[in-house]
């Protein structure tokens, strides 16, 4: 694959083979690629504009060598209901959020906003916790897709309300769970109803296995790495709040039914057993087992009695495996098994409906919504006989198309043509195409033992590239390895294929190096001392569902591990701790190379550098080949964006053999390894502490008045003049016919003023002070006259003040305007000051992080290793810090948690400068890159200069040093060390920002 994957090109202008990518992740899909008959995305066809419909498709497209082109556009069913839903969240968006509470409105705008995270959240993200808010917050029971999504979601759970989520796996279900928990709690903690309806406080967190259930662990807001704190997901002045939040995550097995008498307590008629069964109640029916609510009571004892807010609020991850079963229809052996397992699941909800934990019941269900998160959320049904029907009350959708189109997933590629003379592509149909199904064991066959001929083939085939993609893995990233997963039918084919590709012990105790060195446990007649393939189960995460035949084979090489690391530890969890920690730097699973399994991997599993997949099964849906291919969807970097200003990410792909499945096409010939980015981590460096940046966290600015009362001085004021509108206060309404008809607000002229006094007391208030002395009371009265005395004035063109109610921007700039013309009772200026955030002070004494940012800076003068840069000018200007003659010390302001509040398009948010520097006069110094200057980054700008540094300035908790400030932009390199030379230095005051046209 080319280095650069942008696509230029004019032959691959619209070739979805060459650059499949068409939308930036960050924004809302406005292109998509159309699909021919085969479900294939088309070549030489310029892409559609606009989103692509939520859509069902028929199972699987078919190879071009078969000639059985299965779709039709009479197989394209529209999700009506889903479109609909979306059309609604998107006007919604695109007004501001009406109707939300504001605690809501301040959560969604932190999270759109592109500088507001840490990390900043993928648009699929932000749709997906848009839905569920319009859904909760905004649309009433009176509207018709709410109505509708509910009447359905009753029809087919037993009259409880569940809303779906459908979101392609790679693209960050976890990060929406977080959110919703935010959201949640924060409206739960500031609502001042005695009863809220639509949050709570108390989360269960419903997973499908242990590897899951210990993956969100990072859902809870006190866990050391925590989804809020390393997304940055929430405010930092609402932090503190949502460590009320009270999450319990729990696999669903464990709510499987107990005999009374075996539960961990002493046997029936003892004292303790009596006394437990008088604890939970006697059951009805089997007297030996507990009832589904006894069941729920013994596990979420402290949940169900902890002292939060609201009813208890149900998350159910991976929630395709909780369903009500259909008792009337035709199944499968395999398909009943897992009515069992939903049926478990399905009545943990049940139980807690019944119990009265998810609130009030009435004809319309249950208060507390139950909320579902899957990349599939369809009714399970391996038979193959019919289309995949999905849940019915999925409210929104970002599948697998629109996530390769955004770049969110690797791309995997299928064969869909080859040069044998059969009839279907052999390599697209590996089991189908394998005569011989059973694959020989070397230690019962020996070395005669063979893998059957078109597997053998295609597991040739990829390794040679995988091979390929090691070296280049390797050259960057030495400590991990890609890896190649092995799908088999069964358990002995599966650990046929691990002798095969791992190696083996012959009769006389000779160990035999496996059939690709690369991937082989043996070298040079001895083990290796890292494992480079695993062989697991789909069931690894319950014991109790694992065959006696996988156990014994995982048990094996457990123990083997244990040995050989000297420790003495269950086998099967130190499998499963390899498994969990495959790609991850300096953990068990680290540098495994080859992972084989029987049926499907656990879900859940979020190992990034999966490269390769064959598969050696029956493949009879479309569910069944996205959750198997799924586990090589998650891609390396998010941060491998393209330099041609669309903010769109380059490709990622997986190579996949044996699966059916896949929407893009694959290009004719051999399109190489696509390159490797390599990983670097940025730390603090031990024992550069003279090299320490801090700064001060600041939370809000004020200002202080030293009187009860302020005074208006007319000759500091200002020209003002209101720009147009941009919402509308009136409308002519005008028949086919007849006359026309004027529909406008009422003025509301003394609401305006009241408003804009408002929010000048506000000025001189934390959002924490108490009121006791009555201060705002007596600033409100003074603020109120002064406000009709500048509307008054020849020079102040407002029209009709009442417009600023809905022009939250020209207010704030109002309020502003008046302010610089007003001092205290006695003529005093105000003091401007900074309200500093918990803690007041932040420096670079414990940064740690991975990234994959191409532009790095290995750092000298800064305590930070490196500078990780987004683009090529802050690289150029990192090294200028380096070097610069003024310049103490240094550090590039990323994922470091320094941001600085900034007001714009109506709402508060946060900007992250670029850099940090300590001048040698004790100036400290903000440096801003930037090659475009949009309203946005001017806004910011403008807030630093006028705002953050004289607030900080004038903050007396402040020391010295930390008072002290200049600020910067830089717009070309070539000017960078002069605008440095040209900072002042031993002032407080605000230093203006040389231009490079300066």
């Amino acid at each position: 694959m080319p280095g650069d994957l942008a696509g230029e090109a004019t032959e691959a202008e619209f070739d979805p083979s060459v650059d499949p990518i068409l939308c930036s992740p960050f924004e809302e899909p406005n292109r998509y690629w159309p699909l021919d008959r085969t479900g294939r995305a088309q070549r030489g066809i310029e892409p559609e504009s606009g989103r692509r419909p939520s859509m069902l498709l028929s199972p699987v497209p078919d190879d071009e060598k078969s000639g059985h082109l299965q779709l039709s556009l009479g197989d394209v069913h529209l999700n009506r209901l889903i479109n609909a839903v979306r059309e609604r969240v998107s006007k919604w968006r695109n007004g501001g959020y009406q109707g939300a509470t504001s605690v809501s409105v301040r959560l969604l705008e932190h999270w759109a906003d592109e500088r507001g995270c840490k990390l900043r959240p993928f648009f699929a993200q932000c749709e997906a916790i848009e839905t569920l808010v319009w859904l909760r917050e905004v649309a009433t029971r009176q509207t018709p897709e709410r109505r509708e999504l509910e009447t359905l979601s009753r029809q087919h759970n037993d009259e409880i309300v569940r809303h779906a989520v459908k979101m392609a796996t790679g693209t960050g279900k976890t990060v929406v769970m977080g959110m919703l928990i935010a959201w949640q709690t924060l409206n739960a903690a500031r609502t001042t109803r005695r009863r809220n309806l639509m949050h709570g406080e108390r989360f269960l967190v419903l997973t499908p296995g242990l590897t899951v259930r210990n993956r969100l662990a990072e859902l809870k807001p006190s866990s050391p790495h925590n989804v809020y704190d390393d997304m940055g997901l929430v405010p930092r002045d609402l932090r503190p709040v949502l460590n009320r939040a009270r999450v319990e995550v729990m696999n669903f097995q464990a709510f499987n039914r107990q005999n009374l008498n075996t539960l961990g307590f002493p046997r029936s008629g003892s004292k303790g057993g009596r006394a437990h069964r008088d604890l939970i109640g006697r059951p009805t029916g089997d007297e030996h087992l507990e009832s589904y609510e006894q069941s729920a009571q013994r596990i979420l004892k402290s949940l169900l009695t902890a002292n939060a807010y609201g009813n208890l609020v149900v998350l159910n991850d991976e929630a395709h495996h909780c369903y009500l079963p259909k008792s009337h229809a035709k199944r499968s052996a395999e398909d009943k098994k897992e009515d069992k397992r939903a049926a478990v699941w399905f009545n943990v909800l049940r139980s807690l409906r019944d119990m009265g934990q998810l609130g009030s019941v009435n004809q319309y269900g249950q208060a507390s919504v139950v909320f579902d998160f899957s990349a599939t959320p369809m009714w399970i049904d391996t038979s193959g006989r019919a289309t995949p029907e999905p849940f019915q009350w999925v409210a929104s959708d970002f599948g697998l198309m629109d996530a390769i189109e955004s770049g969110l997933t690797k791309v995997p590629r299928v064969p869909v043509d080859d040069d044998s003379i059969q009839e279907r592509t052999v390599w697209r149909n590996l089991y189908e195409a394998t005569d011989k199904k059973k694959i020989p064991r070397p230690t019962e066959d020996g070395p005669a033992a063979l893998i059957p001929g078109p597997l053998r083939n295609a597991l040739d085939a990829q390794y040679d590239d995988y091979k390929d993609h090691l070296a280049l893995w390797l050259r960057v990233r030495p400590e991990t390895a890609p890896v190649m997963i092995v799908v088999a039918n069964t358990i002995d084919n599966a650990n046929a294929l691990y002798e095969h590709i791992a190696g083996w012990e012959d009769s006389d105790g000779v160990l035999r190096e496996g059939a690709y060195p690369e991937l082989s446990n043996v070298a040079q007649g001895q083990w290796t001392d890292d494992l480079r393939t695993i062989v697991v189960h789909s069931n690894l995460d319950d014991s109790s569902d694992l065959p006696a035949k996988a156990a014994k084979l995982i048990k094996a090489q457990g123990q083997r591990l244990n040995e050989r690391r000297g420790r003495s530890k269950d086998a099967l969890e130190t499998v499963r701790e390899v498994l969990n920690t495959v790609g991850k730097a300096g953990r068990p699973g680290a540098r495994v190379r080859c992972v084989i399994s029987v049926g499907m991997l656990t879900e859940g599993w979020d190992a990034r550098n999966v490269s390769h997949i064959v598969g050696y099964r029956a493949f009879s849906t479309q569910l069944l080949c996205e959750q198997v291919t799924g586990r090589a969807l998650r891609r390396t970097s998010y941060e491998d964006f393209r330099f041609d200003g669309t903010g769109r990410l380059r490709p990622e792909y997986a190579e996949v053999v044996g699966i059916p499945f896949e929407f893009m096409p694959s290009r004719g010939g051999n399109t190489g390894t696509p390159p490797v980015r390599p990983v670097t981590r940025v730390h603090t460096v031990r024992g550069r502490g003279k090299y320490r940046i801090v700064w001060p966290q600041v939370r809000e600015y004020r200002r202080v008045t030293p009187s009860l009362k302020l005074e208006f001085d007319e000759s500091k004021s200002k020209a003002w003049k209101m720009k147009p509108q941009s919402v509308a206060s009136m409308t002519v309404l005008s028949p086919h016919v007849g006359e026309e008809k004027i529909l406008q607000t009422k003025s509301r002229r003394g609401e305006a003023e009241f408003r804009i006094a408002q929010e000048i007391v506000g000025e001189f208030r934390s959002s924490t002070d108490d009121d006791t002395d009555g201060t705002s009371l007596s600033l409100f009265r003074s603020a109120r006259r002064i406000v009709g005395e500048w509307l008054a004035l020849d020079y102040v063109e407002c029209g009709d003040p009442a417009a600023l109610l809905v022009e939250d921007e020209q207010r704030r700039d109002a309020v502003l305007t008046i302010l610089d013309a007003c001092t205290s009772e006695r003529g005093h200026e105000h003091q401007r000051v900074a309200v500093l955030d918990s803690p007041p002070r932040l420096d670079t004494s414990d940064v740690d992080f991975d990234t994959t940012l191409h532009h790095i800076h290995e750092a000298k003068r800064s305590e930070l290793s490196h500078a990780a840069c987004h683009s090529n000018l802050e690289k150029q200007v990192a090294a200028i810090l380096d070097t610069h003659k003024r310049v103490e010390a240094w550090a590039r302001n990323f994922q470091t948690g320094w941001s600085v509040p900034y007001f714009f398009n109506g709402s508060w948010r946060r900007y992250e400068p670029d850099f940090i520097a300590r001048l040698g006069d004790g100036t400290n110094l903000i440096v801003e890159c930037k090659g475009v200057r949009d309203d946005k980054a001017i806004a910011a700008d403008k807030y630093v200069l006028e705002h953050w540094i004289p607030c900080v300035a004038g903050t007396a908790a402040l020391p010295d040093a930390l008072r002290r400030w200049s600020f910067v932009e830089i717009q070309d390199a070539k000017f960078a060390r002069h605008q440095i030379d040209q900072v002042g230095s031993g002032t407080h005051q605000v230093e203006f920002a040389l231009s490079a046209t300066e």
